[in-house]
């Protein structure tokens, strides 16, 4: 096993820290929010309730695959038509920067120019920094909706059932979610 630390985050620190980050920004205006897939579609659904049923629009974005972070990060989907509103750009995560400066990078190219990033974890050796976090954390983070994605994940790294199995227990999952 490589010397990963794991951090699985709850659906309740997941709700408790979109109450704290609304809260953070419910002072600027937004006209949109613009998810970045997958990742950061739960959390873009909450910031809409939030923040008063704001249109959420997304874009994909690959980076990894299993545990491992792609050498090329690179946007795959992109919105019809953005509008030149203000944006929230919603990511669950801001782990290198690399994603935050790709996304940055397409906006400027539509001429979009007034823009927010929000991602609610960051690691120490973020680079850019989101406008918006709430903490800095380098384990790896497991979310409560990457159940069958961490499994498979997990498998691959410790090669028996029962070892990754085992290590998921250690992390959080229950036996219900195995």
């Amino acid at each position: 096993m490589p010397n990963l630390k794991f951090y699985k985050v709850s659906w309740e620190e997941l709700e408790r820290d979109c109450y704290l980050l609304a809260k953070k920004i419910k002072k600027y205006k937004f006209d949109r929010i613009l998810c970045i897939s997958r990742g950061g579609l739960v959390w873009a659904r909450m910031f809409s309730d939030l923040l008063g049923n704001l249109p959420v629009s997304h874009l994909t974005v690959v980076s990894y695959q299993d545990l491992k972070q792609q050498k090329e990060v690179k946007i795959t989907e992109t919105p019809s038509r953005l509008k030149n509103e203000r944006l929230l750009v919603v990511d669950e995560i801001d782990d290198t920067g690399k994603t935050l400066k790709i996304i940055k990078d397409y906006l400027r190219s539509l001429n979009i120019k007034k823009y927010y990033t929000l991602a609610p974890i960051i690691r120490t050796f973020s680079d850019p920094k989101p406008d918006f976090y709430l903490k800095i954390i380098d384990d790896w983070i497991i979310y409560p909706y990457e159940i069958k994605e961490t499994y498979k994940a997990f498998l691959k790294v410790f090669k028996k059932k029962e070892k990754a199995k085992k290590m998921l227990l250690k992390y959080g999952f229950k036996e219900l979610e195995l």
